[in-house]
Parts: C-alpha cells; sequence; structure tokens
C-alpha cells in the first residue's frame, strides 16, 4: 500500500466570502487573457492556412536527374530515399553502443516518487467549511524528471538527481536525395526501432545489468529502489521519406512565407504533394478547434469563480445553494458561450470577413428570433388590482353556505 499523508484545514464563513472576492479580481484578468487567446488562435488559423496555400501554390515536383540550379531558392517537392555520406558509426560514448543507422537514441527512465493530490470538502454548522487533503506517494517509472521539491513531504520522499540524460546522436549530413536536410527536418524523423544491444561491447559499469535490449542500473530486479534506472537504444533508418521546402543550392530548408511563417513538410513514405499540404491543413484546422473548445471552456471556468461569491453567499441555506448552484451554473455556460461567439466573430471579422459577416448575421437572426417568439407567446399576467377582485370573488364563493335541493 502506498504511503500518505492527510491535511485537514477549516475555513470560516467570513474567509471564504474573503477568498471568493480574491478570485473575482484573478479570474477576471484571466477571462480577459482566453478572450485575447481566442482573437490569437483565430487569426493563427487565417495567417498558417495562407501560407500552406502560398506555400503550395508555388511548389514544383523534382524528377531530374541531379539538382536543378534554375529551382534555386524556390519551392520543391521531393520523394526519394532518405541516406548520408557520413560513414562514421554512431556511438553512444558513455556505453560504447554503437548504430551505422541515420541516428542513434538513448532514452532513460528513474524509478521516482510520484505525489497524488487527493481533495475533500465538508460544510460544517456556522457555514465554515472543513477541507481534507490526503497526499499519496506511488512509486513510478517516469522518462522525465519529478521535482520532489514541490511535495507537500518533500524531506521525506526525495527523488534524487539523474546519473544519464537522453541523448541523440545524428549522421552529419543527412540527406534526402542530393538534398541535405536542415535540423527542422532531420528532427522530423522519428520512426524510431529498437536497438539490440546482443551484440554491442558494453562498458561495464557500476550496478549495470543487461536484460534484452534494456540497461538496468538497480541492485535487485525483482525489487527496484528510488533512484533505480533503465536505458534502452533506438535508432532511425533510412526509409523513402517525402518532403516540401525551399531550394538553397543543394539545401532543403523550411520555406520563409511572405507572411513569415516557416514552413517545412515531411512525412514517410511515397506521399503524393497534394496530400502532405492536405495533412498541413487538417493538422491545422484540428488544432484550432481544440483551442476553440479549450478556450470556451476557460471561459466558463473563469465566469463560474467570478460568480462563486453568489454560491458562497448562498450556502447559508443549503437547499437554497443547491437552487443558486444549478442557476448560476447555467447563467456562466451562457455567459461564456455568448463571449465566445462575440469573440470568434468579431475575430472573423477582422481576418476573415466574409465568414464574419455570415457569423454576424446569423447571430442577429438568432436574437431577432428569441424577441419575436417572446413577443409571440407573451406572460399572461393580471394587474394588481384585477388579482385582488379575482381573489375576493374566489373566497365569497367559498364562504357562501351549499344549499342542498330535497
Amino acid at each position: 500500500m502506498s504511503p500518505s499523508y492527510t491535511v485537514t484545514s477549516t475555513t470560516g464563513y467570513g474567509s471564504r466570502i474573503g477568498n471568493s472576492l480574491k478570485w473575482i479580481v484573478g479570474w477576471f484578468i484571466l477571462l480577459i487573457g482566453w478572450i485575447i487567446l481566442l482573437w490569437w488562435n483565430e487569426n493563427n488559423f487565417v495567417e498558417q492556412k495562407a501560407a500552406l496555400e502560398e506555400t503550395e501554390s508555388q511548389t514544383v515536383e523534382t524528377s531530374a536527374d541531379k539538382i536543378d540550379a534554375t529551382l534555386n531558392n524556390g519551392v520543391v517537392y521531393i520523394n526519394w530515399e532518405t541516406s548520408s555520406t557520413d560513414e562514421t558509426v554512431l556511438r553512444d560514448e558513455t556505453f560504447w553502443v554503437e548504430s551505422n543507422d541515420l541516428k542513434l537514441i538513448r532514452k532513460v527512465e528513474m524509478y521516482q516518487w510520484e505525489e497524488e493530490e487527493h481533495t475533500e470538502t465538508e460544510d460544517n454548522l456556522g457555514w465554515s467549511q472543513t477541507t481534507t487533503t490526503t497526499y499519496t506517494y506511488n512509486k513510478v517509472w517516469k522518462d522525465y524528471p519529478i521535482d520532489s521539491s514541490k511535495f507537500q513531504k518533500s524531506s521525506e520522499y526525495v527523488n534524487p538527481q539523474w546519473k544519464y540524460e537522453e541523448e541523440t546522436y545524428a549522421k552529419d549530413p543527412i540527406l534526402l536525395w542530393a538534398y541535405t536536410l536542415t535540423t527542422a527536418y532531420v528532427n522530423m524523423l522519428n520512426d524510431e526501432k529498437s536497438l539490440s544491444l546482443s551484440w554491442q561491447n558494453i562498458v561495464a559499469i557500476s550496478w549495470m545489468q543487461q536484460l534484452d535490449n534494456l540497461l538496468y542500473f538497480w541492485n535487485d530486479m525483482s525489487n527496484p529502489e528510488i533512484g533505480d534506472m533503465k536505458i534502452s537504444f533506438y535508432t532511425v533508418k533510412t526509409w523513402k521519406a517525402s518532403a516540401v521546402g525551399q531550394q538553397v543550392n543543394e539545401t532543403l530548408r523550411p520555406y520563409m512565407t511572405s507572411n513569415h511563417r516557416s514552413i517545412s513538410l515531411l512525412e514517410q513514405g511515397d506521399v503524393p504533394v497534394y496530400e502532405l499540404f492536405a495533412h498541413a491543413y487538417d493538422a491545422n484546422s484540428l488544432m484550432t478547434w481544440i483551442l476553440r473548445w479549450v478556450g470556451f471552456l476557460l471561459l466558463w471556468i473563469a465566469f463560474s469563480m467570478i460568480f462563486s461569491i453568489i454560491d458562497t453567499l448562498a450556502d447559508v441555506v443549503p437547499f437554497i445553494w443547491n437552487i443558486v448552484w444549478a442557476a448560476t451554473g447555467l447563467v456562466t455556460f451562457c455567459l461564456a458561450l455568448i463571449v465566445w461567439i462575440i469573440t470568434v466573430v468579431i475575430a472573423w471579422l477582422a481576418v476573415r470577413p466574409i465568414y464574419g459577416i455570415i457569423g454576424l448575421v446569423a447571430v442577429i437572426a438568432i436574437i431577432c428570433w428569441m424577441v419575436y417568439m417572446k413577443k409571440k407567446h407573451p406572460r399572461k399576467e393580471l394587474p394588481t388590482n384585477e388579482w385582488k377582485k379575482e381573489w375576493d370573488k374566489e373566497s365569497k364563493k367559498d364562504d357562501e353556505p351549499e344549499i342542498i335541493e330535497a
């Protein structure tokens, strides 16, 4: 069973109101920031789409046996095998692991403490709240350092420093056909394959043991301890790739568009040029929609925190709090939706005028429809004096004796 630590604190009603007021200021500032983020997202989509369209319109497919000097500084599409003229064997100097492929990658994991936090809140008499936070500490393998100095019990659960880091070794140059690939393209060569260590002349290091394709640094392999490490190696072999970029002499580098966007496309396999751009358009659209929905969710959270003061004030009466909580949830959702729509439409008016006008017309149409429906089906309410007359008339009927005929 994982060790745990519990912290309990009680917050008075006055302090809760004070905290809610502090939240209003902080979340209002974040609300403005997220509105700016939504605006940036729409502008970024349009700018990236324009950059891709410009690049696509200038792309020329190369099929000659040698580099065409007339295409220098132009945008070219290449479909060829990756290779290298570098005959040097790649070597990890720490462990003497070698490979003659394009890349040699060392990956490292360490057995560490990981803190999990779980909080429960309970209402008390007098409208105070008791908050119970449980910190659980688990032992996990992770390929990145976990900062134990931020733990609640940082003095008891300490993660040691990493002895070995992840490293990547690459041949220089790496070619696609006769073109030398710049760093942007080399980083896209990520089809990693596990490297067998059975034939490697690995240097002997204290506490190191080898099992299959892994190097372990621990005393007892059946019972790892905090600070134990395991290291694996991967390679990137030569494979056929399709790429789009700017030809500069004998180098392929990202193309800088007129709106200062850097475009570099590369995929594994025989991918036609139109598919490369189609995938780029799809990725741009997908990221835009993800940020749109994340922006809406953040707006909703911001409005909820701003309105949390109302929930706190209503918490004096439990059944009223439930009603107020549901009502504020609906109101904040509607506010977030309205601000989200307005922000996106205004952003469209600035960067996509046609779509912005269509969106604005749609919003106005919805508002007009709602006003029309409200006027068409008004609430029927009697004036105060008429209501009293109807009440008195009904009361007299109740007071009259019932006559029963014989």
